[in-house]
């Protein structure tokens, strides 16, 4: 029996890289898996690959867009009525786009891929994570060390103004860092555990769909880049284990394992405005 039996792991972008590398380990350690996945046929050669890999058969498929607030508010539906309990929401889905681009819903596409997407979703199942007996449940999000490129500006969130691939792709790295510590802010006291990391450079399809800059400097930074494997170690890390520095998250950013220094505007007073504004932004979805 492995030591996650009995424990139910979420994880969005999970039809490869880190998400499905942390997939696979979850599965091999006895957890049962949600494979959530945009892509069916991606998604069930990854499904196919780690029931292969872990000789597990409780590994499951979604599908759902994270480009479409719709598709994220029915796949919480769909999660709280089949997953009365959730241990674990890994919120590793998001991408990088060439250009600024608006989502059927009238966000700007990386905005809502990356972050409020990933907002509704975690609010949605807050109910699953929070109600239920055992180890504390855990929320682990995808950051970079990207955040530090752009502080943010509430009026702009969309960047309507001096759009910028790297620009928006960090912002949103920033977002999914401040939402970490605003969860632990709210319900820290009620045996949740959030936390957020850089996975490093990590040599995934995300440097080929960011644009021409995103692709020259995944070039130039390709000889130094960690395996997947290596990439997925802190979220595996953050979402499967015991240890100390773990269990007191707290919220907090991680690298390799480690708590290095964070943006100075990532404030406790930004993550408490984005929460706010957020969740007014996602509001008609929690009725869809």
């Amino acid at each position: 029996m492995g030591r996650l039996q009995n424990k139910i792991f979420v994880v969005t972008g999970a039809n490869s890289g880190i998400g499905c590398a942390a997939a696979e380990s979850f599965a091999e350690q006895g957890a049962e898996v949600v494979l959530v996945c945009r892509n069916e046929a991606r998604g069930r050669a990854a499904q196919q690959k780690i029931q292969q890999t872990s000789g597990s058969k409780s590994i499951h498929l979604k599908n759902a867009d994270f480009s479409s607030l719709k598709s994220i508010s029915a796949l919480a539906d769909r999660l709280l009525a089949r997953y009365p309990r959730i241990d674990v929401l890994c919120n590793n889905a998001g991408g990088a786009n060439a250009g600024r681009k608006l989502m059927e819903e009238g966000f700007e596409l990386t905005f809502a891929t990356n972050h409020l997407s990933g907002f509704l979703l975690t609010k949605k199942l807050l109910p699953s994570l929070l109600e239920h007996e055992g180890d504390p449940a855990r929320y682990v999000f995808t950051s970079s060390l990207g955040h530090k490129n752009s502080l943010l500006d509430f009026n702009n969130l969309g960047l309507e103004k001096d759009y910028s691939t790297l620009k928006a792709y960090g912002r949103n790295k920033l977002m999914n860092l401040l939402i970490a510590r605003e969860i632990h802010a709210r319900y820290g006291d009620n045996k949740l555990i959030a936390s957020s990391f850089h996975p490093g450079a990590v040599c995934t399809l995300i440097w080929s769909k960011g644009g021409i800059l995103a692709r020259l400097l995944g070039l130039a930074m390709y000889p130094f880049m960690w395996s997947i494997e290596k990439g997925a170690d802190t979220l595996n890390w953050l979402a499967s284990t015991g240890d100390v520095e773990v269990l007191r998250a707290e919220g907090n950013y991680f690298f390799d394992r480690r708590k290095p220094r964070i943006a100075e505007f990532a404030t406790d007073e930004a993550a408490a405005e984005l929460w706010r504004v957020s969740e007014k932004l996602t509001e008609p979805y929690f009725q869809a």
